[in-house]
């Protein structure tokens, strides 16, 4: 009862995104901290596109510094759009919904949509589904759990499991990556 009344007590206050100038004060805050140069332009190209939270914002701009460094470029305007494309049209695309998403990836591998849901665990089925979870989780905004109940009820873990396998593919198989560019480009780009 004690702790309930301290929480009826506690200040209620509407919490509305940040607007732009404070958007790119935080991302200039982070990059000063993290003691690396991103040109202004980039700094506002970031702040207009992700418009929803810090984490985002934050995480946005870790994305662009960890894809600068292990590819030892420059970080500019140009770079920042192409390592950026997908989390700023997330924002803007609304209409990629999971069934397109498993529809566009099993016709991609010749397969029908509920062929993604089965048990089969051949990599002909295996492979298809982990990257439908992958793009699903990219592109959309649902959980691991909701991500579990679209393929079968698999548990949140399987979902992350097959996420992280199809991460860590990315980073050593140029063809998985040519695929993932290409389903993001079909779904991105109706």
């Amino acid at each position: 009862d004690r702790l309930r009344s301290r929480f009826e007590w506690g200040l209620m206050v509407d919490i509305a995104p940040p607007d732009f100038e404070t958007r790119v004060a935080i991302l200039k805050k982070k990059a000063e901290k993290e003691k690396i140069f991103v040109p202004n332009e980039v700094f506002d190209f970031i702040a207009e596109n992700i418009t929803s939270n810090i984490r985002e914002l934050e995480g946005a701009l870790i994305r662009l510094f960890a894809h600068a460094s292990l590819s030892n470029k420059e970080i500019t305007l140009e770079f920042s759009k192409k390592v950026l494309s997908g989390l700023y049209n997330k924002d803007k695309k609304v209409d990629i919904t999971p069934d397109k998403i498993k529809s566009v990836v099993s016709n991609y591998f010749s397969l029908k949509p509920e062929d993604l849901e089965s048990e089969r665990r051949s990599s002909d089925y295996v492979v298809p589904r982990q990257i439908a979870m992958y793009l699903i989780r990219d592109l959309t905004n649902l959980s691991l759990p909701q991500i579990g109940d679209i393929f079968g009820g698999r548990d949140h873990s399987t979902v992350l499991y097959s996420i992280d396998k199809i991460k860590k593919e990315l980073k050593k198989d140029e063809n998985l990556k040519a695929c993932i560019e290409e389903l993001t480009k079909m779904l991105i780009g109706d």
